[in-house]
């Protein structure tokens, strides 16, 4: 399994594909091997992987309960090992696996010498209409950027993507599958500038987002109306209607998912 060819088949980029083949080695159902990568190391489809799977699904309802746990503030900014074996029911190697998932993604860093710490800003209502604000600032901000484009192929398979989490692919995606999808999705239109800046901007931002996010991203129908703004933006950018198009993109970040929720 080669990380570039899954995440050109999957239209992701390598860092979710990477985490996933860990995610596999970890279950049993991968092994890497030198020079080769992740092979498979059981067929996903035998009585002797579903085991393993149970476990990865097992994993992800933690994960989001976690994620729940801490928006709604029932867990404390610190935490330790032993309280949240107890709280979620999990073996020792299933929730380290959580916390270095958690800390790769930066909303929980290991305390010194002992236990643990939810950052702060990625829970606080601050940080979320912070997060909202800045976005709403850069992204229009590029597309109306002299020079900007997007290469055709980009906006084919951009749409095409979009178009399947539309036509019904949302049902089966994970909540943290439809972040990426998302944040991907306005990562490539921002490319479009050339200028680095402001890409690495937005993936600063969206890796603070990343947890509170899932509040809103939990609403099908939220995101299937957000899906479809996604459409008729990439129609707007095929046509090279810059001008509208920073419009259009600047409504479409101010408007929450949920009524109620930025």
């Amino acid at each position: 399994m080669v990380e570039q060819r899954l995440a050109d088949a999957l239209d992701l980029s390598r860092a979710p594909i990477r985490l996933g083949l860990k995610a596999l080695e970890a279950a049993g159902l991968a092994r890497g091997e030198p020079h080769r990568g992740f092979v498979l190391a059981k067929n996903p489809t035998s009585g002797a992987a579903q085991p393993a799977l149970a476990a990865v699904r097992r994993g992800e309802q933690v994960y989001t309960a976690i994620a729940g746990d801490v928006l709604a503030s029932r867990l404390p900014a610190d935490v330790t090992e032993a309280e949240l074996l107890r709280r979620y029911d999990l073996s020792r190697a299933e929730l380290q696996r959580l916390l270095d998932r958690i800390a790769a993604e930066g909303w929980i860093a290991r305390l010194p010498g002992y236990g643990w710490r939810f950052a702060e800003t990625v829970s606080s209502p601050e940080a979320q209409a912070q997060a909202k604000a800045f976005r709403a600032v850069i992204e229009p901000a590029a597309i109306a950027q002299p020079g900007f484009a997007l290469p055709q192929e980009v906006i084919t398979r951009l749409r095409e993507r979009q178009q399947r989490v539309f036509d019904g692919e949302i049902e089966k995606m994970t909540i943290g599958e439809i972040f990426h999808s998302g944040c991907e999705f306005h990562e490539e239109i921002i490319r479009g500038t050339g200028n680095p800046f402001f890409l690495e901007a937005l993936k600063r931002v969206n890796s603070i987002r990343r947890l509170f996010a899932y509040r809103s991203f939990a609403d099908r129908d939220g995101m299937r109306r957000h899906v479809r703004e996604h459409l008729r933006l990439l129609d707007v950018l095929e046509a090279r209607r810059y001008s509208e198009a920073a419009d259009l993109m600047a409504r479409h970040l101010q408007r929450p998912l949920v009524a109620g929720v930025s």
